[in-house]
């Protein structure tokens, strides 16, 4: 019986470590990796040396703190330049059931150009707590002229009115 509990202690424990921090491959072959770190998220970018290049991002209060993302989506990599981002995260619950499964969607320009990597942009992409909606599709990168159209079926900051937004990514990783 001690032996069972202890091999679950340990794959348990196995599993949370791995938990703690995962990964996405970029187009470039390198890793970003993520993690929680309170009511903020860790990303982690490897450069060309080998070494990595850590960036703390801010969520909002709709996610309950030192929860990993549940997904994060590469959109685009612009070589040298910029890396587009989607990080998925469950809504943190509200009473009657309300948003119970539901999910919080955060849209991140990081630039990747300098000796540091910062965050040039974000936006909340999608929201069961706020009622923010994408529409189908609700991303689509052009990459020969670096440029992201959003289109919202209910957009932030304005509750079930459309929204469609276009950024032009210049090669300094900023949005224009």
């Amino acid at each position: 019986m001690r032996i069972k509990f202890w091999a679950s202690a340990l794959l348990l424990a196995a599993g949370l470590t791995a938990w703690a921090q995962e990964s996405v491959q970029l187009a470039s072959g390198k890793q970003l990796t993520f993690s929680a770190s309170g009511n903020r998220t860790v990303f982690s970018i490897q450069r060309a040396t080998g070494e990595a290049r850590r960036l703390l991002v801010e969520r909002d209060a709709t996610v309950a703190e030192n929860v990993n993302p549940a997904s994060v989506k590469l959109v685009a990599e612009i070589p040298g330049s910029a890396l587009i981002l989607v990080d998925t995260y469950p809504s943190l619950p509200a009473g009657m059931a309300y948003c119970q499964a539901g999910q919080e969607s955060f849209l991140r320009v990081i630039a990747v150009s300098r000796r540091r990597p910062v965050e040039t942009y974000h936006t909340k992409l999608e929201s069961c707590r706020d009622n923010i909606e994408l529409a189908s599709p609700g991303l689509k990168w052009t990459p020969e002229t670096r440029t992201l159209n959003i289109h919202w079926l209910s957009a932030p900051g304005s509750a079930g009115k459309l929204e469609n937004r276009t950024l032009k990514i210049r090669p300094d990783g900023k949005p224009e």
